[in-house]
């Protein structure tokens, strides 16, 4: 049942309550009036056959009058009032179920008064509450018209109201399913209700919010798609061109052993390269192992971890001053949380010597007040903000910050510098049911 039809049966049943109520008390006052009026013209009309039972004249023109509330009649005797009742006709003016409603309306309509003429002949005087009747019939019609008219205008200017406020709802429900199927696109139009309009904007708003992240995260994929096979490219060359070389060269000095193995003075030079192109690859190895995953943190810890980091870092980009301030102890983390705030370092710190064109560059790590706090600022020449595009490395840093329930803050202050603030919450964090 829909919300418009439930609504007019509740103004429906409301009015017809409102109508029982106000006939029962309508009829009630009806049965006092007529009794009232009818008892009156009975009395009235006794005291008149009284003055007029000797007076023929008198009694001719009581005969003939038109009373109100009584009837009046003269027969010969009594045997002839029973032929003339069955021969009069039913011409009440309101039907007999209306009357059965009235109460106490019966022994009125069924009294009768017989009085004797000196002649023989016999006068019946019954009370007549017809028209009081007809008049009370009226009025319950024009009652019932005006409850009737009520209802039907009630229910119309309802379901034209109700329908002019389900619309939006209704453009609404479209509008989230349009959402729901990933039609980010879909927008509200406005409405004649200031409340209304208020929900439309806000609906609108978060619509826009999920189009550009939608846009954001499709970017963010081909950024990451891209960016996966140029590590896999950076990783064959240096496989191929470092490693490989030196395996080629052991290789070629295993031979030359083969072929030389009598030559004492071949074989302590062949060994020597061959020591060293081990060592070699051993670097190799762990320079290519420290890129693809940070060792360090397991073996020194977070803090410690950061300054040989921040050290190395400076040591490949010495025209940079580095301002490294780390409160100790920090508090203990699990292995990706620690993962993360290293990365984060990291990647700021890459950014500053790619983007920044600074000369000064601050890293502060310190515990406060149940949180984490990292600050990385540099006092570079930064670009102005673009507000629709957001570079990879930061987005990177703004998700493994939601991933650690944390917050990061970004901002680039026109000849300033650039400013990067992480606060991650200081307790065991469950990773299980965040989507990172």
């Amino acid at each position: 049942m829909s919300a418009v039809l439930r609504l007019n049966l509740l103004v429906a049943g409301v009015f017809t309550a409102v109508l029982v109520i106000t006939l029962y008390f309508m009829l009630g006052q009806a049965a006092k009036d007529i009794k009232r009026e009818v008892v009156a013209g009975v009395s009235f009309t006794h005291q008149l056959l009284t003055l007029a039972g000797e007076n023929e004249v008198l009694l001719k023109e009581v005969l003939g009058g038109d009373s109100r509330h009584v009837q009046l009649e003269m027969a010969e005797n009594l045997a002839a009032f029973e032929q003339l009742d069955r021969a009069e006709p039913d011409d009440e003016e309101a039907p007999a179920w209306f009357i059965n409603l009235i109460p106490g309306i019966e022994p009125i309509v069924d009294k009768a008064y017989y009085r004797y003429l000196p002649d023989g002949r016999v006068l019946r005087l019954k009370a007549d509450p017809s028209d009081e009747l007809g008049e009370v019939w009226e009025s319950v019609q024009q009652v019932l018209f005006l409850f009737g008219l009520s209802v039907v205008l009630s229910n119309l200017a309802i379901y034209l109201g109700v329908r002019q406020g389900v619309r939006p709802v209704a453009d609404f429900l479209a509008a989230l399913h349009a959402i729901e199927k990933g039609q980010y696109t879909a927008r509200l139009d406005r409405y004649g209700v200031s409340e209304v309009n208020s929900i439309a904007e806000h609906f609108n708003a978060m619509a826009e919010a999920l189009e550009e992240a939608q846009s954001d995260n499709s970017r963010l994929t081909h950024e990451l798609l891209r960016l996966q096979e140029t590590e896999r490219a950076h990783l064959a060359r240096e496989l191929h061109d470092d490693l490989g070389q030196y395996l080629a060269g052991i290789r070629a000095h295993a031979y030359l052993l083969q072929q030389r193995g009598d030559d004492k003075a071949v074989v302590q030079s062949v060994g020597e390269h061959v020591a060293q192109h081990c060592d070699a690859m051993q670097q190799s190895f762990r320079a290519l192992i420290r890129k693809l995953h940070p060792v360090i943190l397991a073996q020194l810890g977070l803090a410690e971890a950061i300054r040989t980091q921040v050290d190395r870092w400076q040591q490949t980009y010495s025209h940079l001053h580095v301002e490294m301030m780390i409160d100790e102890p920090l508090p203990l983390f699990d292995d990706e949380t620690n993962t993360h705030i290293y990365r984060v370092v990291q990647e700021a710190l890459n950014n500053v010597a790619q983007h920044a064109k600074a000369t000064r560059v601050r890293v502060r790590l310190s515990a406060v007040d149940g949180q984490l706090s990292l600050l990385v600022e540099d006092n570079g020449n930064a670009s102005p903000p673009s507000r629709n595009k957001t570079g990879l490395g930061l987005r990177s840093m703004s998700e493994r910050a939601r991933c650690m329930e944390g917050e990061l803050q970004f901002e680039q202050r026109q000849g300033q510098g650039t400013w990067l603030s992480l606060t991650v919450p200081i307790r065991e964090i469950e990773y299980e049911d965040i989507d990172c």
